[in-house]
């Protein structure tokens, strides 16, 4: 297990590290300008290589059977409408809540949400193929949902960080201490449908609703919104944990 995790990360902060790292030099020497096509392809494929990694590694190191039935998971959005409902209500309050402490503030309608949406699902939702689809299970094995959590959501915030020497990314506006304990509840808030639905595809979902919903909410980055955030996030998962768990023992008695 521990070698599995530590070649997913090696191959993943590797290579998207030396995509974002030289998208940031090229921008820090006014080489490249952030926002035209070819820094955008820089940016989108160092944010796809979890999933490009991941995938590489299950075809490489699991049987024919195992790849097979984790593409399906990827792919397959047959799932109950509620679960679809829920992942949208979801995304949507842990956006929209932080405009009540000034956290964030609505500067577009919201209808640009839902067309944003098939492009956010490349811009942010396919990472989920790595961090949820193989890296939260595999910490699972070993530790508890929420020690778990915990890890990925570090894992996930640091991963960013050579996007904020970008020049001209929306990353360099932002408090990174805002987005580490943003990350940290979007990953209480992505176990949460993991584990009620070991769907890989939601997550993917759910990932791409938090970016699209971004671009209404514009969040306000300071510290204090992102705890509030994180707070709502720790409190709905643990919720969550009580009735599994109590559900689970009523179903072993």
């Amino acid at each position: 297990m521990g070698v599995e995790i530590r070649r997913f990360l090696f191959y993943t902060f590797a290579t998207s590290w030396i995509i974002w790292g030289s998208l940031a030099l090229l921008t820090q020497l006014n080489l490249l300008k952030f926002g035209n096509a070819k820094s955008m392809l820089l940016f989108i494929l160092g944010g796809i290589t979890p999933a490009i990694c991941e995938i590489w590694l299950k075809k490489k190191y699991s049987t024919k059977e195992e790849f097979k039935s984790f593409i399906h998971n990827v792919k397959n959005p047959k799932h109950p409408v509620s679960w679809y409902l829920f992942a949208i209500g979801l995304a949507f309050a842990a956006c929209f809540l932080p405009t009540l402490w000034g956290g964030a503030t609505m500067e577009n309608p919201m209808y640009l949400a839902l067309l944003e949406l098939p492009i956010m699902i490349i811009g942010g939702g396919l990472e989920e193929i790595g961090w949820r689809g193989f890296l939260q299970p595999t910490l699972q094995k070993r530790w508890s949902p929420f020690t778990s959590t915990i890890i990925v959501g570090v894992i996930w915030a640091v991963w960013h960080l050579p996007l904020w020497f970008v020049i001209g990314s929306n990353q360099m506006n932002m408090n990174f201490l805002w987005f580490s304990l943003t990350a940290l509840a979007l990953s209480f808030l992505l176990t949460i449908i993991y584990l009620s639905t070991k769907s890989i595809f939601l997550c993917i979902i759910f990932h791409a609703l938090i970016n699209s919903f971004w671009n209404v909410f514009v969040p306000v980055t300071k510290v204090t919104s992102g705890l509030f955030t994180f707070l709502f996030a720790l409190f709905l998962f643990t919720v969550f944990e009580v009735y599994r768990k109590s559900n689970f023992q009523k179903q072993t008695v």
